[in-house]
């Protein structure tokens, strides 16, 4: 079977990232940006972790405030670096919905372009499904919106209990984070210690992944790669100052069919410097060049939607 794109798996679909060098289990929990409330940048697959990598704990200190927990330093940090080269350059700098703030009751939410900026993240009490008020979810603060995947309620169901992002208004002097039971119920758990020992809890990270990413038959999601460079390009063998030129080249191919179109350059000092002069899906450009040019060149590279070029194919000087 022939590798499928990342967008078209089904929500609940599990695929495999390398993560501490080996082939970890991810689900599909969003396939869009879930609401208003989240910036464009979380436009994409949303993928968790299905199973917790480690326990942490959230904070080193009382204070309960996501932006400056020690858990959102080390997952953006330190834990980002377990995933191999390519795939780690592919996961998207996102903005989050976030309670800024240590400020215990405080119930306002930062949202959209106001966002946390980070790439891996907790998931928050809002995109589990949980509502403020609720059964047992009294004090969860209401952040982001519910994730597709989580309509089901029997999915936050885990082997152990995990940390949110979401601030518990739990106490009006802070210190406490909203956590999935190991029955999936919602809970407040103090940042830092309990009883004297460190609040140790599992740790799911959650990352957005470009649509156009490639998966492969076995699930293995496939690195993003460059488009191949134009196979060749095409200028007259003399060209008149004042006149207009055809430069035309070979269409590029890409793997993961994701290729957005060409960056054509111009360069009339032989080489030394080069101007770009057009950026299109075409295949050709016609340019005029200026009364008292004593030679030019031109070079083309591909790109794709996700932003990597292929190398240049450059012409002749002319």
């Amino acid at each position: 079977m022939a590798n499928t794109n990342l967008g078209s798996k089904l929500i609940r679909s599990t695929v495999k990232i390398m993560f501490n060098g080996k082939l970890t289990d991810f689900i599909v929990v969003q396939k869009r940006r879930p609401s208003s409330l989240y910036d464009e940048s979380c436009d994409g697959v949303w993928l968790l972790m299905k199973d917790c990598c480690e326990s942490r704990q959230w904070a080193l200190t009382t204070n309960n405030d996501y932006a400056e927990s020690d858990i959102h330093k080390y997952l953006n940090n330190t834990l980002i670096n377990s995933f191999e080269a390519d795939i780690k350059s592919a996961i998207k700098e996102v903005k989050i919905p976030y309670r800024p703030g240590n400020s215990g009751t405080s119930l306002t939410v930062n949202n959209g372009s106001d966002g946390l900026t980070c790439r891996l993240f907790l998931l928050s009490g809002g995109e589990v499904g949980y509502k403020r008020g609720e059964g047992d979810g009294f004090y969860v603060i209401d952040v982001g919106t519910t994730l597709d995947y989580f309509k089901t309620e029997s999915l936050r169901i885990s082997k152990e209990a995990w940390w949110l992002r979401s601030p518990s208004s739990y106490h009006e002097l802070g210190g406490y984070a909203s956590v999935v039971q190991t029955d999936g119920t919602p809970a407040e758990y103090h940042v830092w210690k309990t009883y004297s020992k460190p609040s140790l809890l599992g740790v799911r990270p959650a990352l957005i992944l470009p649509s156009t990413m490639q998966v492969a038959e076995d699930g293995t999601v496939l690195a993003n790669t460059a488009p191949a460079t134009p196979g060749s390009i095409s200028v007259p063998v003399g060209i008149q100052g004042g006149g207009s030129v055809k430069v035309s080249w070979a269409a590029s191919t890409d793997a993961e069919n994701n290729l957005e179109g060409y960056k054509l350059e111009r360069s009339t000092d032989g080489g030394s410097t080069w101007t770009q002069i057009y950026q299109g899906g075409e295949t050709s450009y016609t340019n005029t060049v200026a009364f008292g040019t004593e030679s030019v060149m031109y070079r083309v590279r591909a790109y794709d939607a996700e932003g990597l070029h292929s190398g240049y194919r450059t012409s002749g000087q002319v």
